[in-house]
Protein backbone atom coordinates (compact mmCIF):
# COMPACT_ATOMS: atom_id res chain seq x y z
CA UNK A 1 0.00 0.00 0.00
CA UNK A 2 1.13 3.13 -0.71
CA UNK A 3 1.51 4.85 2.67
CA UNK A 4 2.94 8.43 1.44
CA UNK A 5 5.35 10.75 0.06
CA UNK A 6 6.10 13.18 3.16
CA UNK A 7 9.13 11.49 4.16
CA UNK A 8 10.10 13.57 7.54
CA UNK A 9 6.58 14.98 8.59
CA UNK A 10 5.12 11.57 7.95
CA UNK A 11 7.61 10.17 10.49
CA UNK A 12 7.44 12.85 12.85
CA UNK A 13 3.39 12.99 12.69
CA UNK A 14 3.36 9.02 12.95
CA UNK A 15 5.77 8.44 15.82
CA UNK A 16 3.78 11.14 18.07
CA UNK A 17 0.73 9.36 17.40
CA UNK A 18 2.13 5.37 17.34
CA UNK A 19 4.56 6.13 19.92
CA UNK A 20 7.01 3.29 17.45
CA UNK A 21 10.61 3.60 15.85
CA UNK A 22 10.24 1.73 12.76
CA UNK A 23 10.03 3.81 9.76
CA UNK A 24 7.31 3.10 7.38
CA UNK A 25 7.91 3.01 3.52
CA UNK A 26 7.53 5.74 1.53
CA UNK A 27 6.53 4.57 -1.77
CA UNK A 28 5.42 5.93 -5.08
CA UNK A 29 3.16 4.92 -7.65
CA UNK A 30 2.51 3.62 -10.56
CA UNK A 31 5.83 3.91 -12.83
CA UNK A 32 7.87 3.18 -10.24
CA UNK A 33 5.59 -0.29 -8.90
CA UNK A 34 5.76 1.08 -5.22
CA UNK A 35 9.79 2.08 -5.22
CA UNK A 36 10.20 4.01 -2.08
CA UNK A 37 10.31 7.70 -2.83
CA UNK A 38 13.77 8.44 -1.53
CA UNK A 39 15.34 6.24 -4.02
CA UNK A 40 13.48 7.30 -6.89
CA UNK A 41 15.16 8.97 -9.97
CA UNK A 42 14.27 11.92 -11.66
CA UNK A 43 13.81 9.81 -15.00
CA UNK A 44 11.50 7.62 -13.09
CA UNK A 45 8.77 10.24 -11.71
CA UNK A 46 9.19 12.61 -14.55
CA UNK A 47 10.02 10.71 -17.58
CA UNK A 48 8.37 12.59 -20.07
CA UNK A 49 11.02 15.47 -19.34
CA UNK A 50 13.53 13.14 -20.84
CA UNK A 51 12.08 12.66 -24.21
CA UNK A 52 10.97 16.19 -25.66
CA UNK A 53 12.59 19.13 -24.22
CA UNK A 54 10.39 21.52 -22.03
CA UNK A 55 11.98 25.16 -21.19
CA UNK A 56 11.13 28.92 -21.82
CA UNK A 57 14.10 30.56 -23.00
CA UNK A 58 15.48 34.26 -23.91
CA UNK A 59 18.59 35.77 -25.24
CA UNK A 60 21.57 37.19 -23.31
CA UNK A 61 21.08 40.23 -24.82
CA UNK A 62 17.16 40.62 -24.61
CA UNK A 63 16.16 43.75 -23.16
CA UNK A 64 14.64 43.18 -19.89
CA UNK A 65 11.26 44.12 -20.68
CA UNK A 66 11.47 41.44 -22.93
CA UNK A 67 12.11 39.00 -20.46
CA UNK A 68 9.23 40.66 -17.80
CA UNK A 69 6.92 40.84 -20.64
CA UNK A 70 7.60 36.90 -21.33
CA UNK A 71 7.28 36.10 -17.52
CA UNK A 72 3.70 37.68 -17.94
CA UNK A 73 2.75 34.94 -19.81
CA UNK A 74 4.86 32.46 -18.59
CA UNK A 75 4.92 32.72 -14.83
CA UNK A 76 1.06 30.87 -14.75
CA UNK A 77 2.05 27.69 -16.69
CA UNK A 78 4.81 25.06 -15.59
CA UNK A 79 7.97 27.14 -14.96
CA UNK A 80 8.73 30.24 -13.21
CA UNK A 81 11.66 30.99 -14.23
CA UNK A 82 13.32 32.20 -17.98
CA UNK A 83 16.55 30.02 -19.41
CA UNK A 84 19.05 32.16 -20.67
CA UNK A 85 20.89 31.55 -23.48
CA UNK A 86 24.35 32.14 -25.26
CA UNK A 87 25.56 30.86 -28.31
CA UNK A 88 22.29 27.76 -27.61
CA UNK A 89 23.81 27.06 -24.14
CA UNK A 90 22.20 27.29 -20.96
CA UNK A 91 24.31 30.65 -18.55
CA UNK A 92 21.73 32.09 -16.35
CA UNK A 93 18.07 31.66 -15.10
CA UNK A 94 16.00 35.09 -14.55
CA UNK A 95 12.78 35.05 -12.84
CA UNK A 96 10.09 37.55 -10.77
CA UNK A 97 12.72 37.25 -8.86
CA UNK A 98 15.71 39.20 -10.71
CA UNK A 99 13.24 41.18 -11.99
CA UNK A 100 12.09 42.79 -8.98
CA UNK A 101 15.46 43.34 -7.23
CA UNK A 102 16.56 45.29 -10.34
CA UNK A 103 13.05 47.20 -10.75
CA UNK A 104 13.69 47.86 -6.65
CA UNK A 105 16.95 49.11 -7.24
CA UNK A 106 16.34 51.42 -10.46
CA UNK A 107 12.25 51.88 -10.92
CA UNK A 108 12.13 53.67 -13.99
CA UNK A 109 12.21 52.81 -18.03
CA UNK A 110 15.75 53.11 -18.39
CA UNK A 111 16.21 49.43 -16.83
CA UNK A 112 13.66 47.55 -18.82
CA UNK A 113 14.36 49.51 -22.19
CA UNK A 114 18.15 49.86 -21.55
CA UNK A 115 19.49 46.86 -19.22
CA UNK A 116 20.28 43.69 -20.72
CA UNK A 117 19.14 40.52 -19.38
CA UNK A 118 23.05 38.99 -18.94
CA UNK A 119 22.97 42.19 -16.44
CA UNK A 120 20.22 41.11 -14.12
CA UNK A 121 20.38 37.10 -14.75
CA UNK A 122 21.24 34.86 -12.10
CA UNK A 123 24.32 32.60 -12.95
CA UNK A 124 23.71 29.68 -10.47
CA UNK A 125 21.82 27.51 -12.88
CA UNK A 126 21.81 24.32 -11.09
CA UNK A 127 22.23 21.52 -13.52
CA UNK A 128 21.10 18.20 -12.79
CA UNK A 129 21.14 14.31 -14.04
CA UNK A 130 18.00 12.88 -14.54
CA UNK A 131 19.69 9.71 -12.63
CA UNK A 132 19.46 11.84 -9.43
CA UNK A 133 17.24 10.63 -6.47
CA UNK A 134 14.34 13.17 -5.96
CA UNK A 135 14.89 13.63 -2.44
CA UNK A 136 17.79 14.64 -3.10
CA UNK A 137 17.06 17.30 -5.77
CA UNK A 138 14.67 18.52 -3.56
CA UNK A 139 17.03 19.08 -0.71
CA UNK A 140 19.37 20.95 -3.12
CA UNK A 141 16.31 23.25 -4.01
CA UNK A 142 15.69 23.81 -0.41
CA UNK A 143 19.33 24.40 0.29
CA UNK A 144 19.41 27.44 -2.26
CA UNK A 145 16.16 28.52 -1.88
CA UNK A 146 15.00 28.13 -5.76
CA UNK A 147 12.40 25.73 -7.08
CA UNK A 148 14.07 25.19 -10.08
CA UNK A 149 16.65 23.46 -11.97
CA UNK A 150 17.59 22.03 -15.70
CA UNK A 151 17.60 18.24 -16.51
CA UNK A 152 19.24 17.22 -20.22
CA UNK A 153 17.18 14.91 -22.80
CA UNK A 154 17.99 12.43 -24.16
CA UNK A 155 18.86 14.25 -27.25
CA UNK A 156 20.85 16.56 -25.56
CA UNK A 157 18.31 19.38 -24.93
CA UNK A 158 16.89 20.79 -21.49
CA UNK A 159 14.13 20.84 -19.86
CA UNK A 160 13.24 22.91 -16.80
CA UNK A 161 12.10 21.15 -13.52
CA UNK A 162 9.77 23.42 -10.94
CA UNK A 163 7.77 23.15 -8.21
CA UNK A 164 4.98 23.29 -10.13
CA UNK A 165 5.87 20.15 -12.26
CA UNK A 166 6.53 18.42 -8.41
CA UNK A 167 2.82 19.04 -8.49
CA UNK A 168 2.65 16.08 -10.62
CA UNK A 169 4.81 13.73 -8.32
CA UNK A 170 2.44 14.86 -5.16
CA UNK A 171 -0.71 13.57 -7.38
CA UNK A 172 0.16 10.20 -7.96
CA UNK A 173 0.79 9.14 -4.51
CA UNK A 174 -1.66 7.86 -1.74
CA UNK A 175 -0.91 9.78 1.83
CA UNK A 176 -3.02 10.16 4.95
CA UNK A 177 -1.31 13.33 5.81
CA UNK A 178 -3.55 16.56 5.25
CA UNK A 179 -3.08 19.65 4.43
CA UNK A 180 -3.60 20.40 8.66
CA UNK A 181 -0.58 18.49 8.92
CA UNK A 182 1.79 20.72 7.26
CA UNK A 183 3.37 23.25 9.66
CA UNK A 184 2.20 26.60 9.56
CA UNK A 185 4.36 29.28 8.08
CA UNK A 186 4.30 33.10 8.44
CA UNK A 187 1.47 34.01 6.06
CA UNK A 188 3.31 37.90 4.60
CA UNK A 189 0.37 41.03 4.23
CA UNK A 190 -0.54 44.11 3.29
CA UNK A 191 -3.02 47.35 3.96
CA UNK A 192 -4.79 48.95 1.02
CA UNK A 193 -2.74 52.09 1.88
CA UNK A 194 0.55 50.12 1.38
CA UNK A 195 2.82 51.42 -1.70
CA UNK A 196 4.04 48.96 -4.26
CA UNK A 197 7.42 48.76 -3.45
CA UNK A 198 6.21 48.05 0.18
CA UNK A 199 4.65 45.18 -1.72
CA UNK A 200 7.89 44.31 -3.35
CA UNK A 201 10.26 44.24 -0.34
CA UNK A 202 7.90 41.65 1.52
CA UNK A 203 8.25 39.97 -1.43
CA UNK A 204 12.01 40.03 -1.71
CA UNK A 205 12.29 39.76 2.01
CA UNK A 206 10.11 36.80 2.74
CA UNK A 207 11.45 35.21 -0.52
CA UNK A 208 7.69 34.81 -1.55
CA UNK A 209 5.75 35.44 -4.60
CA UNK A 210 2.05 35.47 -2.75
CA UNK A 211 1.00 38.66 -0.64
CA UNK A 212 -2.77 38.57 0.72
CA UNK A 213 -4.44 41.61 2.15
CA UNK A 214 -5.12 41.74 5.13
CA UNK A 215 -8.30 40.19 6.32
CA UNK A 216 -9.09 39.31 3.14
CA UNK A 217 -8.39 36.64 0.63
CA UNK A 218 -7.49 38.95 -2.36
CA UNK A 219 -3.57 38.89 -2.99
CA UNK A 220 -0.99 40.07 -5.02
CA UNK A 221 1.95 38.47 -7.09
CA UNK A 222 4.91 39.33 -9.37
CA UNK A 223 2.83 38.70 -12.23
CA UNK A 224 -0.27 41.51 -11.43
CA UNK A 225 2.92 43.79 -11.07
CA UNK A 226 4.27 42.97 -14.41
CA UNK A 227 0.90 43.60 -15.96
CA UNK A 228 0.30 46.67 -14.15
CA UNK A 229 4.10 47.80 -15.60
CA UNK A 230 3.52 46.62 -19.35
CA UNK A 231 0.04 48.69 -18.78
CA UNK A 232 2.51 51.43 -18.37
CA UNK A 233 4.54 51.36 -21.24
CA UNK A 234 7.28 50.16 -18.85
CA UNK A 235 6.89 52.62 -16.45
CA UNK A 236 8.03 55.91 -19.32
CA UNK A 237 7.30 58.98 -18.51
CA UNK A 238 6.20 57.28 -14.66
CA UNK A 239 8.49 58.49 -12.04
CA UNK A 240 6.95 56.89 -8.91
CA UNK A 241 6.05 53.69 -9.49
CA UNK A 242 7.52 52.33 -6.15
CA UNK A 243 5.33 55.40 -4.22
CA UNK A 244 1.95 54.17 -6.06
CA UNK A 245 -0.73 52.28 -4.26
CA UNK A 246 -1.50 48.61 -4.51
CA UNK A 247 -4.71 49.26 -4.95
CA UNK A 248 -4.09 50.13 -8.32
CA UNK A 249 -3.12 46.94 -9.05
CA UNK A 250 -5.41 44.08 -10.50
CA UNK A 251 -6.28 42.37 -6.86
CA UNK A 252 -7.91 38.41 -7.42
CA UNK A 253 -9.12 36.18 -4.84
CA UNK A 254 -7.54 33.19 -3.64
CA UNK A 255 -8.61 29.74 -3.54
CA UNK A 256 -9.89 28.70 0.60
CA UNK A 257 -9.84 25.19 0.98
CA UNK A 258 -10.68 23.29 3.55
CA UNK A 259 -7.37 21.83 5.41
CA UNK A 260 -9.08 18.52 6.13
CA UNK A 261 -7.87 17.55 2.47
CA UNK A 262 -5.32 15.48 1.83
CA UNK A 263 -1.56 16.69 -0.01
CA UNK A 264 -2.39 14.86 -3.15
CA UNK A 265 -5.86 16.60 -3.69
CA UNK A 266 -4.06 20.03 -2.64
CA UNK A 267 -1.44 19.13 -5.19
CA UNK A 268 -4.64 18.42 -7.62
CA UNK A 269 -6.00 22.01 -7.27
CA UNK A 270 -2.83 23.60 -7.72
CA UNK A 271 -2.44 21.78 -10.51
CA UNK A 272 -5.29 23.25 -12.22
CA UNK A 273 -5.11 26.99 -10.88
CA UNK A 274 -3.51 29.77 -12.73
CA UNK A 275 -1.50 30.91 -9.67
CA UNK A 276 -0.91 27.95 -7.55
CA UNK A 277 -1.44 28.32 -4.32
CA UNK A 278 -4.45 27.50 -2.26
CA UNK A 279 -5.36 29.07 1.60
CA UNK A 280 -6.65 27.94 4.59
CA UNK A 281 -7.52 29.50 7.47
CA UNK A 282 -4.78 29.91 8.93
CA UNK A 283 -1.85 29.17 6.36
CA UNK A 284 -0.74 29.64 2.76
CA UNK A 285 0.48 27.23 1.03
CA UNK A 286 2.46 27.50 -2.21
CA UNK A 287 4.40 24.76 -4.69
CA UNK A 288 6.99 25.67 -2.68
CA UNK A 289 5.64 23.78 0.58
CA UNK A 290 6.06 20.79 -1.62
CA UNK A 291 9.55 21.08 -1.77
CA UNK A 292 10.41 22.18 1.69
CA UNK A 293 8.18 19.31 3.46
CA UNK A 294 9.58 16.70 0.99
CA UNK A 295 13.21 18.28 1.78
Amino acid sequence: MVRGFLTDLHDLIYDKMKNHNKKESILFSPSTLGKDLNHCTIEEILPHLLVCSSMATIESKEKVWVATSMLVRFLATHTNNLVVMENDTPVGMVGSREVLQGLYSNPNHAFFSEQAVNNIMNRDLEMVSAKMRVYDLLKRMNDIRRDFALVQTTDGEFSTISARRLLEVGILCDTRIKVADIPSKKVVTFQKEDSIGFLIGEMLRNNTDVVILEKTPLFVTPQMIFEKISELNYLEDVDDFLDSKASILNLKNGRIISDNITVPEMCKIMLGMKNAFVMTQNNVLTPWDVITTLA
